[in-house]
């Protein structure tokens, strides 16, 4: 299919709002994402600010490891919007082939080498004042250098790039946001508990972008153990287990990622940390193989493994 100069050669996934094509423009040996979107489901009133609100904020950050925009492209009954194509997918499809293949998760090695650039781009969104509200693994871009690490899965060979901003926002001079949005799994628990009671917030109590900082905290965790921080079998069940907030880390980690964890999954916001201080922290500070071994038995004690709220 061609859509002017560019040629839309194979879906690489497909969602709620339409497909991902990778493609290529004339003359040009370089590949792009596209993403095609059906126009009428992108301009119902409910949908299209969050397609505008995408295209606007996407325009306006540029950095190393935030996906690039390059063109809008439409047709009577399409939107294709043209970005940077990264060759190894999501960090979650590259988390489930790494696991089949190697039958591990992701080492603190390789963990400090993703979460270094994915701090450094949600630091440079946070500094425009944005929230991102849907940090999870789907939507963060993984680059290799080549096709042979590719296809080895070398992660430590690879550029990380922050995409999906359609329920981004700006908030106003007060910095806080009051609509429930986001991915469950990943959601800062004031606002899944909002959700969970279909409660949308007041004017006098909403969230800012430490909701972000849980969500960081969530796929950190992911990347290391393997597995959500919290499951549920409906959003209430997943709310009470937030709530009771007891989660286990195995005993062959360092007190460096511990500490690294424990410093985003604060239940109480004000006590997380913020990107500024994650770009800081001795897990993204100092080398690995200095990192110290922690003494569990003082995780273990129940009174210390409520998130946030006996820390």
């Amino acid at each position: 299919m061609k859509i002017g100069d560019l040629s839309l050669l194979k879906q690489l996934g497909k969602g709620t709002m339409g497909e991902v094509f990778i493609s290529q423009k004339d003359g040009s040996k370089e590949y792009y994402a596209t993403k095609k979107i059906d126009r009428r489901k992108a301009d119902r009133p409910q949908v299209r600010t969050y397609f505008i609100n995408e295209i606007k904020i996407l325009k306006e950050l540029k950095h190393k490891k935030i996906v690039k925009y390059y063109d809008l492209k439409q047709t009577k009954s399409h939107y294709y919007i043209v970005m940077e194509y990264c060759n190894g997918g999501s960090l979650l499809h590259c988390l489930d082939k790494y696991m089949k293949m190697y039958k591990m998760p992701f080492s603190e090695t390789i963990v400090q080498y993703l979460m270094k650039q994915i701090v450094s781009g949600l630091k440079y969104i946070h500094s425009h004042g944005i929230i991102h509200r849907d940090i999870k693994l789907d939507n963060i871009l993984v680059k290799f250098y080549n096709d042979e690490d590719l296809k080895s899965l070398n992660m430590m060979k690879t550029h990380i790039k922050i995409t999906d901003f359609g329920i981004s926002i700006r908030p106003g001079e007060n910095h806080l946001a009051y609509t429930a949005l986001g991915s469950p799994a990943n959601m800062d628990p004031f606002i899944l508990k909002k959700l969970t009671e279909r409660n949308d917030l007041s004017n006098s109590e909403g969230y800012d972008q430490s909701a972000d900082i849980w969500s960081l905290g969530s796929i950190c965790y992911e990347m290391l153990i393997g597995k959500r921080v919290f499951n549920g079998r409906n959003i209430k069940d997943l709310s009470k287990k937030v709530e009771e907030g007891n989660y286990t880390l195995p005993t062959h980690l360092s007190k460096e990622v511990v500490s690294f964890i424990n410093g985003m999954l604060q239940y109480d916001h004000k006590k997380r940390l913020t990107c500024e201080q994650l770009s800081r922290h001795p897990f993204l500070t100092r080398n690995v193989k200095n990192f110290s071994p922690i003494d569990f038995s003082l995780i273990y004690r129940s009174e210390e493994r409520r998130v946030g709220k006996e820390s």
